[in-house]
C-alpha cells in the first residue's frame, strides 16, 4: 500500500512541475507571439454571414485586425526584428492607401493611422540602420500628419463644429 501512495504522489509532483512549465513557457512568449494567436483567435471566431449583412460589425472587426497587426509590429520592433516589422507595416499602410483609392475622399482619421504607421516604419528602419529609409518615412509622416490636421479642419467646418472657413 505504501507503494501505491508513493507512485500517487510521484504523479501529482510530475504533474504539478508539467503544470509550472509550462505556465512559465506562456508567460515568456515574446510579445509579438501572443499578439499573433491573439489576432488569429479574433479572425478565426468571426461571424462570416453577419460580417456580409452588418457593415458595423465588418468594420468594427477589420478595425480590430489592423489594431492588432499594428501592436504587432510594434512588438516586432521592440524585438529588435525590423524585417518582420516592415512587411506588416508596408502591408497596413497599402490597405489605408487604397481606402483612397476606393472613396470619393479619406477622412482625417485615415491619413492620421497612415502616419502612425509610418511612424512605426520609420522606428524599424532605425533599428535596421537604414538612413534613407527613415528619411523618407519621416518626410511622408509629416506630409499626412499636415493633410490630417486640413483635413480635420475641413470636417469641422462641414460637420458645424467650427466657424469661419477652412482656410483659416
Amino acid at each position: 500500500m505504501k507503494i501505491y501512495l508513493r507512485i500517487a504522489v510521484f504523479v501529482i509532483l510530475a504533474v504539478v512541475v508539467l503544470a509550472i512549465v509550462y505556465a512559465v513557457r506562456q508567460t515568456s512568449a515574446p510579445e509579438s507571439a501572443i499578439i499573433a494567436r491573439e489576432r488569429d483567435r479574433v479572425y478565426a471566431g468571426r461571424d462570416k454571414a453577419r460580417m456580409e449583412k452588418d457593415a458595423t460589425y465588418a468594420l468594427g472587426l477589420q478595425d480590430k485586425l489592423r489594431f492588432l497587426d499594428y501592436s504587432q509590429a510594434n512588438a516586432y520592433n521592440a524585438e529588435n526584428k525590423p524585417d518582420e516589422a516592415i512587411a506588416i507595416l508596408e502591408r497596413l499602410i497599402r490597405d489605408e492607401e487604397s481606402k483612397g483609392q476606393q472613396e470619393a475622399s479619406r477622412r482625417s482619421r485615415s491619413y492620421l493611422n497612415e502616419a502612425r504607421y509610418y511612424e512605426a516604419l520609420e522606428a524599424s528602419f532605425d533599428t535596421k540602420h537604414d538612413e534613407a529609409g527613415v528619411k523618407k518615412a519621416k518626410e511622408r509622416r509629416l506630409f499626412l500628419m499636415a493633410r490630417a490636421a486640413e483635413l480635420e479642419k475641413q470636417e469641422s467646418v462641414e460637420e458645424g463644429k467650427r466657424v469661419g472657413s477652412p482656410k483659416d
